[in-house]
Parts: C-alpha cells; sequence; structure tokens
C-alpha cells in the first residue's frame, strides 16, 4: 500500500482536492497532516464524513503529523492540551499513530542537553500514556534543529520514556541534512526504536527539501539495506514536504515506494 502524506500539500486548503490528488498520482494511503485537515475537521461528525469519503474514493487513511507545538519548560499545560486534541482527532479517524518531535533549538533556549531530557521525557511519558490509552503510537522525528537529531540523545529519550508504542521516526533528508556523513550509520544505531520511516530523496544540504527519488545524492539503497538488517518491521510514508512540483513528483515516486516496501517486506 503506497502512502504519501498530505503535509507535502499543506499549501493547498482544500481536503478534498488533496485526496484527489493523492489519488491521481497512484497512491492509496494517506499521511493525515494538522493544515488543512485538523484545522476544518472540527468535529467528530465532520471526521466521520472524511473517513467515509476517504472509503469511498479507495483512499485508505494512517498517520497524523500533529505539529503540536511542544514546550515542556514555559507550556507544559498547553501542550499536553494540544496532544490531547491532537490524540482525540487521530482516535476519530482511526490513524493508528501521532507524528511528533522534541522541542526547537530556539524553545530549549540555551538549556543543557541534559536539563531538557529531564523535562522531555516527563513531558512525553504523559503524551505516551495517554496515546497508549487509545491504542495510538507516538514517534517522534528528529530534525536538523532538534536535540533528537543527536543519535545518543535520542537513544536516552527514546528509552527514557519506556513506553511500549513510542519510537522514532526515520525521515531520510532530515538526517541527510543533520547528519550527511552518518545518515546511514544512525540506522545502525538506532535500531529498532525506528518504526516509521518518511522516504525521500535529499541533497545533504537544504533544510526540509525533500526531493522526489532519485533526484538527489542519498544513498537510498544503502538505507533500505540497513533497515532491512534491523529488521525494520514499522510503516514507511513518502514525503515531498517542500518540493515544489509535487503532483509530478508524487506521479514519478508510487513506483519507487511500492518497490521500498517490497525490499523491506513490508508490501500487504
Amino acid at each position: 500500500m503506497a502512502r504519501i502524506n498530505a503535509v507535502s500539500f499543506h499549501q493547498d486548503p482544500s481536503i478534498e482536492s488533496i485526496c484527489q490528488k493523492v489519488k491521481s498520482a497512484g497512491f492509496d494511503s494517506l499521511e493525515v497532516s494538522r493544515p488543512p485537515f485538523f484545522e476544518k475537521l472540527v468535529t467528530t461528525g465532520v471526521r466521520q464524513k472524511l473517513l467515509e469519503y476517504a472509503s469511498d474514493v479507495g483512499l485508505k487513511l494512517f498517520g497524523f503529523d500533529c505539529w503540536v507545538e511542544v514546550d515542556p519548560y514555559q507550556r507544559y499545560k498547553e501542550t499536553l492540551e494540544g496532544f490531547a486534541a491532537a490524540i482525540a482527532f487521530a482516535v476519530d479517524l482511526d490513524l493508528g499513530m501521532i507524528i511528533s518531535h522534541d522541542p526547537w533549538a530556539h524553545i530549549n533556549a540555551g538549556r543543557s542537553p541534559a536539563e531538557c531530557l529531564k523535562a522531555n521525557t516527563k513531558l512525553f511519558q504523559q503524551v505516551a500514556d495517554g496515546a497508549l490509552e487509545k491504542e495510538l503510537k507516538l514517534v517522534f522525528e528528529p530534525h536538523p534543529d532538534t536535540l533528537s537529531m543527536e543519535n545518543s540523545w535520542a537513544i536516552d529519550f527514546i528509552d527514557g520514556i519506556a513506553r511500549p508504542n513510542v519510537g522514532l521516526l526515520y525521515d531520510c533528508c532530515h538526517y541527510g541534512v543533520g547528519q550527511p556523513n552518518g545518515y546511514i550509520d544512525s540506522i545502525r544505531k538506532l535500531g529498532n526504536r525506528i518504526q516509521h520511516i518518511h522516504f525521500s530523496d535529499g541533497d545533504r544540504k537544504t533544510y526540509a527539501l525533500h526531493l522526489p527519488l532519485g533526484d538527489g545524492d542519498l544513498d537510498l539503497r544503502g538505507i533500505l539495506d540497513n533497515l532491512k538488517a534491523i529488521p525494520f518491521r514499522g510503516t514507511l510514508t513518502n514525503d515531498l514536504y517542500n518540493y515544489p512540483l509535487l503532483e509530478n513528483g508524487a506521479r514519478r515516486n508510487v513506483k519507487k515506494i511500492h518497490e521500498a516496501e517490497q525490499q523491506l517486506g513490508l508490501s500487504t
């Protein structure tokens, strides 16, 4: 089942338009994003209508990139409230998984990595418990400007939360920029903590520029070989966030996403 993320199309304000573009490109599954889905589907009733619509057009919804603003230092209560709303949204749409991240560098504001680790572990143990109660996975997506891009911090973070529904999201583009010479070795170090993949190409220089597969200089075969060696048993989504020719890129990617799933033994 080839999946692409809706966040790639987040500048399109129409939910129907995004779904139609995804289906037209040849994908049959969609990872939901905050804009425009969470912003427009404000009641359980309209969320149910999206489920019915997606089923009618042959589109399976899975995963929610929730974009909750994470601040365990100054906005602890507000952060928890944001995740409670995200969990309710994911439950209503039967999405199975919430995607988040640890705080951006400017939120950490000069705090030591150890101080950040302690605060974030406490916060996300509560979030993970709320997600687990609703049978949702919770995965964290390291970015070049988050502490979790440092492998040792990410390992301590995930192991410190110590919940069975928690793992890491390996985004090829982000790791290529954050660890331009070590992005493949990170797969071996992180191991089975990796539970979800955002699969794309990248140039190892440009922040968040997710390129169509084969258009960048990432060793995609090496990434897949090392994921297979873990062995990786999670889920995979194509990511084209910030690529300017989205529909063209999606059409060119869909066959390669099927091939990647087959190589990893994820095909259904």
